[in-house]
């Protein structure tokens, strides 16, 4: 078992599964996601992921669906704190939000862009992510920050911004530069 991986006792089971089995999917790759593997490294019986998904396309559905939905929260949540009606104040939060989100959750996020998780996306979250209203603004709040959380997550640049100070300069000017704020 994953050393950071800590056995399940109480709380959100759901929660727990969908946690290790992004981390299995960074890790390891889908491939060697299973759910009999999450009970058992969690620390639970092999039949009690089974309450929450019945298998593991079900698990995968729900994986997506988690990560959209803490992206889409990260991302508008940053925009509401600006209390500002300036859009170009609120796309940089919201650029900020999302970037800030993939750098913090990179397990999650990575699990978010897997083609194979995506593939296995129900049709509500299909509606979910369609339905943002302006689409201008959805492709934006998912095209630069998710290429950019890309670049920073998985090349070098992880590695040279690997701490959270370093992180929010990068962040700062990753989205200033297509979301200039007058300073």
């Amino acid at each position: 078992m994953n050393a950071a991986v800590k056995p399940y006792h109480h709380g959100n089971l759901a929660e727990a599964i969908l946690l290790r089995a992004a981390e299995i999917i960074d890790e390891e790759g889908i491939e060697h996601l299973t759910l009999r593997g999450i009970a058992r490294d969690l620390g639970v019986s092999h039949a009690a992921p089974n309450r929450h998904f019945r298998n593991k396309t079900a698990l995968l559905a729900a994986l997506a669906a988690e990560a959209w939905q803490k992206a889409t929260d990260a991302t508008l949540g940053e925009a509401q704190r600006t209390d500002s009606a300036n859009a170009h104040v609120r796309l940089n939060a919201m650029g900020r939000g999302y970037l800030r989100w993939a750098l913090n959750n990179r397990a999650l996020f990575r699990a978010m862009i897997h083609p194979d998780v995506n593939r296995y996306a129900t049709a509500e979250l299909s509606e979910a992510v369609n339905d943002v209203p302006l689409p201008i603004l959805a492709i934006y709040t998912n095209a630069v920050p998710l290429g950019a959380a890309v670049l920073m997550v998985d090349s070098l640049l992880s590695r040279e911004y690997g701490y959270p100070e370093e992180q929010e300069a990068l962040i700062e000017q990753v989205i200033d530069l297509v979301v200039p704020l007058e300073r």
